[in-house]
């Protein structure tokens, strides 16, 4: 008889990552077969559910890292991954070994590939089937795309937030901010309050809506909540200053920053207030987890300041707004003169055009270059967004490699910003050098 070929971490991986061409499925009828044949893991911890299109990576991870601080054993599942797949699934910033993403994907694998379920399917599965085994005190969920039909909307969580909306996804979630929230809108559960990051008051009625629906109450944390960053450092840390009711939290550094991050700062210490008595956490955690979130959870590349001199900047934001928060914080930090050299890629879902205009007042030059992904935008296309916009100094590269590396040798400030699978390539580059 045959033995078995004793699996790896990179045949494991690369049999997931083939998973990709079922591609986007929503519906949750394969997630729900999946928990059911591998013991309801969903119901064995208590989870926080984030939705949002700007800010909920961000979230989650602010809520895991206050949260470790405080002393708990925190879990967190978020994706896309910069590096390496072991970034979506933590525990206190631990990622998941290679050999405990062999023991817990080869056996679905094979089931996985016969009736079509997706990579974003098992990955969820395997996130819950990690964390009930490690009996986490709670753990942190993002979604993948959407809300209502994605797959990590089984939990019936002790909080469901929705952070900011924007144009994302069109095909699948609409193409008005409305259809685009009503999606987000459809984790919000059967009698679990509802926090809402999202501040336009157009919005507001499709929360309130659904939280009726579900016999629930949407919170709305700017009714009487206020969070404002009092500082920002070259260091990129800022000072934040929340007020509410019942008092106020002055001068919280922050390691995340942005007014953007003053948002997502406030929805989630408004969070943290409604799960006070079962997770109370202090002041003093609050402040330790949000200086130290990189290494509470491993979050990388959020306006991140990868070297000081000449300053190295990368950011993952991925849309115009994203661009457009990545340049006003730059500018708060360094002023508004255009001195930096951009990195650019786009997937072809986005709006190129726009993101490089939002970001184009601060730069003086553009190295535009296409990861290794079948949605990048070809050169053709980003040289004509560039040229479209005002850029005169742009350069073609033939390589995300290739572009770090010029960019890098005018020894000037650079930012690499507009894809978490640019911030992948180039991270590897630099960490290859």
């Amino acid at each position: 008889m045959q033995q078995e070929t004793p699996q790896t971490i990179d045949t494991v991986l690369t049999r997931m990552f083939a998973l990709h061409r079922h591609g986007i499925k929503p519906g949750l009828e394969r997630i729900e077969e999946l928990m059911q044949q591998s013991g309801r893991p969903h119901k064995k911890f208590p989870s926080i559910h984030v939705a949002g299109t700007n800010g909920k990576g961000s979230v989650c991870s602010i809520l895991a890292a206050i949260l470790s601080a405080a002393g708990y054993r925190v879990g967190l599942y978020t994706s896309p991954h910069v590096l390496h797949f072991r970034e979506r699934i933590r525990i206190n910033g631990m990622p998941i070994t290679d050999e405990e993403i062999i023991d817990l994907a080869a056996p679905m694998i094979a089931s996985a590939e016969k009736t079509k379920t997706t990579f974003f399917e098992i990955t969820t599965a395997m996130a819950f089937q990690y964390f009930a085994q490690k009996k986490v005190d709670i753990a942190i969920i993002e979604t993948g795309m959407g809300g209502r039909l994605d797959a990590t909307n089984v939990l019936h969580p002790l909080v469901s937030v929705i952070t900011s909306i924007d144009y994302d996804h069109t095909d699948f979630l609409g193409t008005s901010l409305t259809s685009i929230a009503e999606e987000k809108a459809g984790i919000i559960k059967y009698k679990v309050p509802a926090v809402i990051g999202e501040p336009r008051q157009n919005l507001r009625p499709v929360f309130e809506r659904k939280a009726a629906a579900a016999d629930t109450i949407a919170y709305f944390p700017d009714d009487d909540w206020t969070a404002k960053s009092t500082e920002y450092r070259t260091d990129m840390t800022m000072s934040v200053h929340v007020t509410a009711p019942m008092g106020e939290l002055k001068d919280l550094r922050s390691a995340l920053i942005g007014e953007h991050q003053s948002r997502n700062i406030l929805t989630a210490l408004y969070t943290l207030r409604l799960i006070i008595k079962e997770l109370p956490v202090s002041e003093k955690a609050v402040r330790e987890g949000l200086i130290n979130i990189h290494a509470l959870t491993g979050l990388t590349g959020r306006v991140q300041l990868l070297q000081e001199n000449p300053r190295l900047v990368l950011d993952v934001g991925h849309n115009s707004s994203g661009m457009t928060a990545l340049r006003l914080t730059l500018e708060r930090c360094f002023g508004k003169e255009p001195t930096w050299n951009l990195v650019f890629a786009a997937m072809s879902d986005k709006k190129a055009i726009e993101m490089l205009n939002n970001i184009r007042p601060i730069c003086k030059s553009v190295f535009l270059c296409v990861p290794k992904v079948e949605r990048a935008l070809p050169l053709s296309l980003l040289h004509e967004a560039a040229q479209s916009v005002g850029f005169t100094d742009i350069h073609d590269c033939t390589s995300v490699a290739e572009a770090v590396q010029k960019a890098r040798n005018t020894h000037e400030p650079c930012i690499i910003a507009g894809s978490f699978y640019l911030a992948d390539e180039a991270l590897s580059y630099l960490q290859s050098q």
